[in-house]
C-alpha cells in the first residue's frame, strides 16, 4: 500500500482545512495522523524502493558521474525530510494549509542519495523540514547508514516520542528492546535539537496542540540520560519567546516586543532547560511562505544566500525545494526519483531561482519575494548561549544561509 494511500484511509479528512482548523481549535487534532496506527499498518517505508511511488533509482544512479568530476558542495549540509507527518498541531506551523502527499521517505531511496551527495562533498545529513521526524520508524537506521559513512547528523524534534519502543531494523539489529531516543543515540544521531513552546503546562499544551508537558519533559530527562550513557553531545532545547504569552493566540507580535531575557516566563524556561541543555537559544517565530506571517517583510531585500550555496533542501518523495520555509513545494526544483542530485542543481529551474537572488529580482519568484529570510532582522534572536554565537555580529547570524548547520560544523 502507498505511503499516501495509507494516510486517506487513517484519515480520510486530512485534506479538508476547515475541518483541521475546527478540530485545531477544540484541542483534538494530532495532525490527522496517530503514529501508532501508521506504525502498524502495511506501508513501503522499510523499504519501497520498488513501489510505483518509488522506482529505483538505477537508472539515476548511473548517471553519477565519479568523484573527481561532480560537481563539489558549498555547504556540507544536506537536508533529508525523513517525514512530513506530524502528531502535533502547533498553533505557529501552518500545517492546517500543509497540502501536499504525506509519508515517509524509503530507507533504500534514502541510501542512494546519500552514497550521491558523499561524492559531492556532503559532512552533514540534518534530518529534518516539515513534519516529525520520529514519525519514521526507519529513523534510527538512516542516522546509523549515515555515521557508518562518516557523517554528521542533525535532526529537530518535538520530544514527544522518545519513550517509544524503536521498530527499526538497528535496534532489532542489537538485540535489546531500547526505546526510540536510546536507539538514535546509539546508532550516533550527532545533535538534536528539541522545540519546546512554553515555561508551563498551560502555556506549552496551549501551543503545542496535541502535546502532553508532563511526558514530554520526561522525555527530555530520558533524552540526557542517553546523552550521559551513551557519551554523545546532543542535546540543544530552543523555543520562541512568543509562545510564553497566556494569550497566545492574539499576541504573538505585541508580546514579542515587551518579552526580555529578564521576563518572569523566560526565567523560567532558562531555570528548568539548563541543567541539561548544552546550550539554549530563544528566536522569534519566522513566517512560513504563505502559511504564517509573523515577521514584517520590508521592501528592501538582499538574498539569503541559500540558491547559491545551499544547504540543499530533500523532501521525502525525492522533491527538492530551495528551503525549509517551502513547506507545501511551491517552487519545485526537480525530482530525485528521476534526476541527480547534481542535475537538479544545474538544471533550469535551480538557475532561474539563483538568477532571481543574484539580481534582486525576487518577483521573478513570487514565494521568496514574500519570505522575511531577505530581511535584515538583527532581533529576530533573542537569546542564545551557543559558544558558535559567540563574537559573530548578529546581522552575520541573521543572515546565514545555514542557519542551523554551520555553527556546528565549525571546529
Amino acid at each position: 500500500m502507498a505511503s499516501d494511500q495509507l494516510v486517506n484511509e487513517l484519515d480520510p479528512t486530512h485534506k479538508n482545512v476547515a475541518n483541521e482548523l475546527n478540530r485545531a481549535k477544540a484541542g483534538e487534532v494530532v495532525s490527522g495522523i496517530d503514529p501508532s496506527k501508521f506504525w502498524n499498518a502495511t506501508d513501503p517505508v522499510h523499504g519501497g524502493g520498488g513501489s510505483p511511488e518509488f522506482p529505483k533509482r538505477t537508472s539515476v544512479e548511473m548517471r553519477i558521474k565519479p568523484e573527481g568530476e561532480i560537481l563539489k558542495l558549498l555547504s556540507p549540509e544536506i537536508r533529508i525530510e525523513p517525514t512530513n507527518l506530524c502528531n502535533y498541531t502547533c498553533t505557529m506551523c501552518p500545517r492546517d494549509t500543509h497540502d501536499r502527499d504525506k509519508g515517509c521517505m524509503p530507507m533504500e531511496f534514502y541510501q542512494s542519495l546519500v552514497d550521491e551527495v558523499i561524492l559531492m562533498g556532503a559532512k552533514q545529513i540534518t534530518l529534518v523540514n516539515f513534519g516529525e521526524p520520529f514519525i519514521d520508524p526507519t529513523l534510527e537506521d538512516k542516522i546509523h547508514y549515515a555515521n557508518q559513512k562518516g557523517l554528521r547528523t542533525y535532526l529537530i524534534t518535538n520530544a514527544s516520542l522518545f519513550h517509544v519502543p524503536s521498530r527499526s531494523q538497528f535496534a532489532k539489529d542489537s538485540g535489546q528492546k531500547m526505546t526510540k531516543i536510546e536507539a538514535a543515540v546509539k546508532a550516533g544521531l550527532t545533535e538534536i535539537r528539541l522545540s519546546f513552546y512554553g515555561a508551563t503546562k498551560e502555556e506549552y499544551e496551549k501551543v503545542m496542540v496535541g502535546g502532553k508537558f508532563e511526558q514530554t519533559e520526561k522525555n527530555i530527562q530520558l533524552a540526557a540520560e542517553m546523552r550521559k550513557k551513551y557519551g554523545q553531545k546532543v542535546i540543544s532545547p530552543t523555543m520562541k519567546e512568543e509562545m510564553l504569552s497566556p494569550e497566545i493566540s492574539m499576541f504573538y507580535l505585541e508580546f514579542s516586543k515587551e518579552t526580555t531575557e529578564e521576563s518572569e516566563g523566560m526565567k523560567k524556561f532558562l531555570d528548568y532547560t539548563k541543567p541539561f541543555a548544552d546550550y539554549i537559544e530563544v528566536w522569534r517565530p519566522h513566517n512560513f511562505g504563505d502559511g504564517r506571517s509573523y515577521r514584517e517583510v520590508k521592501a528592501e531585500k538582499t538574498s539569503c544566500g541559500r540558491p547559491f550555496n545551499g544547504p540543499i533542501q530533500i523532501n521525502w518523495k525525492g522533491i527538492i525545494v530551495p528551503c525549509c520555509y517551502d513547506y507545501n513545494e511551491e517552487i519545485p526544483l526537480g525530482n530525485v526519483a528521476q534526476e541527480t542530485v547534481e542535475e537538479v542543481v544545474r538544471g533550469n529551474a535551480y538557475e532561474k531561482l539563483r538568477e532571481s537572488h543574484a539580481t534582486g529580482k525576487f518577483e521573478m519568484v513570487p514565494y521568496c519575494d514574500q519570505c522575511d529570510q531577505l530581511c535584515e532582522r538583527n532581533d529576530a534572536l533573542v537569546i542564545s548561549t551557543n559558544p558558535k554565537h559567540q563574537n559573530r555580529e548578529r546581522s552575520d547570524i541573521m543572515k546565514s544561509p545555514n542557519t542551523l548547520a554551520d555553527f556546528i560544523m565549525e571546529e
